[in-house]
């Protein structure tokens, strides 16, 4: 499944001047940017949130909501320069969904078993199991935007950052250790030193290297390396504990992405954001029917 490199309507609005038709055309103009922006305005309303919640537990649900609010935006407003980003549903994101939230359930538990030092939870109790106990009107409303968060937004643009931008923008690794060294070009300090290496004329053979490996590839299709580079990069924004189940959920969406745009069928990331949400889903359930906050 192919993609515009850019959006001409979106890019005109530039001319009229103004901050946002600015931010419209740089969203446009590389398909990196509207595949990673969301990704990273959720991370940094996280931080965030994790540092506000320390002085004022109350402030949760209203942060977490414009939180949700400003990612959902994004994603609305740039949906034209997102074709991949579909919500069409196949039946095996259900068994797939419930099959992954047991399994990460049952890897957490595993590594505390191996490690209890390193990655059981502490003694303070969960920032959730205070509110619950001081202000249970505020945590209905935090579980339940919680849920709209984790079964409706993380999935879709998580599964856009990862398996699509990355499956595909990192799927060839000599391409992709050319674009490490163009990156590396354009950082201070160490610019100057790599742009006379061999390696740096090596990269110069894949100009915008991240880039065209993006826009060359389409969605569902897999090399080896494209599913390394991506599942790592899953993995090292989740907590250790959870590494050994982000490495199971991305072997299986990967193959269910593949599974459902193979051949003539073309479905996008809509089935893997389906079992993705529900595995989100059927976690959240478990946190707050078990009491098991560690997992939310």
């Amino acid at each position: 499944m192919s993609e515009p490199t850019s959006d001409n309507a979106v890019e005109t609005k530039a001319a009229q001047g103004g901050t946002l038709p600015a931010f419209d055309a740089w969203m446009a103009s590389n398909p990196w940017h509207p595949r990673i922006v969301p990704f990273a305005v959720y991370l940094v309303f996280l931080a965030i949130i994790e540092f506000v919640r320390g002085y004022w537990l109350l402030s949760y649900p209203l942060l977490y909501g414009v939180q949700c609010i400003t990612v959902a935006w994004l994603l609305w407003r740039y949906r034209k320069l997102l074709p991949e980003l579909t919500i069409k549903f196949h039946w095996l994101a259900v068994p797939t969904g419930v099959g992954l939230c047991v399994a990460w359930v049952a890897l957490g538990y595993a590594m505390i078993w191996l490690a209890p030092g390193w990655f059981a939870a502490g003694d303070e109790p969960h920032y959730m199991q205070e509110m619950q106990g001081e202000h249970p009107g505020v945590f209905y409303v935090s579980m339940v935007l919680r849920l709209i968060g984790m079964a409706m937004l993380v999935p879709l643009f998580e599964e856009l950052f990862i398996r699509s931008a990355c499956l595909r923008g990192l799927h060839s690794a000599k391409k992709t250790k050319a674009g490490l060294v163009q990156l590396a070009e354009d950082m201070p300090l160490i610019g100057e030193r790599v742009m006379h290496t061999q390696a740096a004329k090596e990269a110069a053979k894949y100009p915008a290297a991240f880039t065209q490996q993006l826009r060359e590839w389409p969605v569902g299709k897999l090399t080896m390396f494209g599913v390394f580079a991506s599942t790592f990069i899953f993995m090292v924004h989740h907590l250790p504990r959870d590494w050994p189940g982000t490495i199971v959920c991305a072997a299986v969406w990967c193959w269910l992405l593949w599974y459902t745009n193979r051949g003539e069928r073309r479905m996008g990331l809509g089935p893997i954001a389906w079992s993705h949400g529900i595995t989100n889903a059927a976690l959240w359930w478990w946190c707050w029917q078990m009491g098991d906050w560690q997992f939310l």
